[in-house]
């Protein structure tokens, strides 16, 4: 408390055990706050951070806190890491009550990681007014609901995970509008349907997907067109059929026409003296016509 000029208090990787203490109060110019990988507990929401206005970096990943996730972020905060505690508040909570506060303090941060922890409900669209954020990491919560298409509004985030959840309905086509999208993880939730084509969503591999097994098109091997695809008719379907069925019988007919026609071929130069002559003057007529040919046209270049 008596060290007020503190900017960075770097704490992690130790064993400190408790609470956040009051004295965090004083610390008034502090900026960056590393509290990672410890056994701290306690209701982070009421801590008396909540006085340190100048904060731009809060790291409580790794720890034992628990409660509510706080709402008293300052309009300098820019990193947010609060995964693998035991928070249990709903994510909704995040804005509910406090959306006009939520959108003028918090939309310049860059950083959100919520993840590990134990969150359950939906995303709220104004979760995605966030219109500045560059990395938002959910993943192994029990989030429910669907992805809102409020998400295509975030065009500026490079990575995005949401894995490891409970979410359910279709990827928002708006998702494709984040063309700075360098890293996606929505592998193992209940998403179905076709995944966006056109996209810069095909580039990512199939591990960005998988776990989702209502889920189908390019990069995924499981093809659309017999999942839940209402653009074909049956008529369509039964043509493509055909077609198929034609070109599998006229392939089986060429191999099986070019192997008895070999055999056959084969079979009358070994077994019969007369074709096998034959078949020996046919080569040696060819050898004096090439040789003919060659000096034919030798002396003509000279």
């Amino acid at each position: 408390m008596n060290w007020k000029s503190l900017l960075h208090v770097n704490l992690g990787g130790n064993n400190l055990t408790g609470n956040i203490p009051p004295s965090m109060s004083f610390l008034l110019n502090l900026t960056s706050l590393h509290l990672h990988e410890n056994n701290l507990s306690g209701d982070i929401s009421s801590s008396s951070l909540q006085y340190c206005r100048s904060l731009s970096i809060l790291n409580v990943r790794k720890n034992r806190f628990s409660g509510n996730i706080p709402k008293w972020m300052p309009q300098s905060i820019r990193i947010l890491q609060l995964r693998s505690n035991k928070f249990i508040d709903n994510l909704i909570l995040l804005v509910k009550g406090q959306q006009s506060n939520y959108e003028s303090n918090l939309k310049l941060i860059r950083m959100v990681d919520l993840s590990s922890n134990n969150l359950t409900g939906t995303m709220s669209p104004q979760l995605f007014s966030l219109s500045q954020l560059h990395f938002l990491n959910l993943s192994h919560n029990r989030l429910t609901g669907t992805i809102p298409k409020e998400i295509g509004n975030m065009t500026q985030l490079e990575s995005l995970d949401l894995s490891k959840n409970e979410l359910t309905g279709q990827i928002p086509v708006s998702i494709s509008s984040l063309s700075l999208l360098d890293n996606l993880n929505l592998s193992f939730n209940n998403l179905s349907g076709q995944i966006p084509s056109g996209t810069q969503l095909q580039s990512f591999s199939e591990l960005s997907y998988i776990g989702n097994a209502d889920l189908c098109g390019p990069p995924l091997p499981k093809n659309c067109s017999n999942h839940g695809d209402d653009t074909k008719t049956l008529g369509e379907n039964d043509d493509d059929g055909d077609e198929s069925d034609f070109l599998s019988c006229l392939y089986m007919g060429l191999g099986v026409g070019f192997a008895v026609g070999f055999w056959g071929v084969c079979g009358a130069i070994f077994f019969s003296r007369k074709c096998r002559h034959a078949y020996f003057r046919f080569l040696y007529d060819l050898r004096d016509r090439f040789y003919v040919l060659l000096l034919t046209n030798l002396n003509s270049f000279r």
